[in-house]
């Protein structure tokens, strides 16, 4: 025997206006949307300002490389026209073979050959090397801005040494350099720019003895040298 369908009881306060049973289920999905739709876009613009800082503040947006702000300050240093200039007023020297310049991309290093600044064994600057110092300082006093550095480098030849006043070569090749440092000093050159190194006969333009062990005077001339660098100091 079958039993009679009972309609399920209704409390009133679940009837809609027109006596019908109400459903609060879709409001339920509505806001589960929601707030999962909410949680993305807060999502994807969290990423989306990581983006633009790491862009902005650390990378060049049409290189996408990594800054360097030292690198970017020495671009504004003018590499190209001070060697015109020391080129222009240290011809003579150039042609004679007493001094070499070799431009890097951000530095200058200005070689000078030891014949004409020092005496085998002395650390006093000959007539023709104070001559080429104070016409180069007068060309790097001009430049602007004035955010360079300055380090100045003895350099001895092979031959060892020890008089009254050097025992070896590493006091003979410093001492050279703080002789021609102290000229950058009274040229109006600030002394928080300069650097004096000596370098005894650690760095050799070329070997300044043949297979025999004789010394060679012309390699040595070339190896007593003053090296004088402008850089940035990173």
């Amino acid at each position: 025997m079958t039993r009679p369908h009972m309609p399920r009881h209704t409390e009133p306060d679940e009837l809609d206006d027109l006596g019908q049973e109400n459903s609060n289920d879709w409001q339920t999905t509505y806001m589960d949307t929601v707030t999962i739709l909410l949680a993305f876009f807060v999502i994807l613009a969290s990423l989306a300002n990581v983006d633009i800082i790491t862009v902005v503040g650390t990378r060049n947006p049409e290189t996408h490389q990594e800054r360097d702000p030292a690198k970017e300050k020495r671009l504004f240093f003018p590499i190209e026209a001070l060697n015109r200039q020391l080129k222009t007023a240290l011809a003579p020297e150039i042609g004679d073979g007493l001094l070499t310049l070799d431009k890097k991309y951000y530095e200058i290093r200005l070689l000078f050959a030891g014949d004409g600044f020092f005496r085998s064994g002395e650390a006093t600057l000959l007539p023709q090397g104070r001559s080429m110092v104070q016409r180069t300082i007068e060309q790097i006093a001009k430049l602007s801005p004035q955010d360079f550095k300055v380090d100045i480098e003895g350099h001895t030849d092979s031959a060892p040494i020890k008089t009254a006043r050097f025992n070896d070569n590493w006091e003979l090749s410093t001492a050279r350099a703080a002789n021609v440092l102290s000229y950058f000093l009274e040229g109006g050159i600030s002394s928080k720019k300069l650097k004096a190194s000596g370098y005894a006969d650690t760095f050799p333009v070329a070997a300044d003895r043949d297979s025999t062990g004789r010394y060679l005077p012309d390699i040595q001339d070339k190896n007593r040298r003053i090296v004088v660098r402008l850089y940035f100091d990173e």
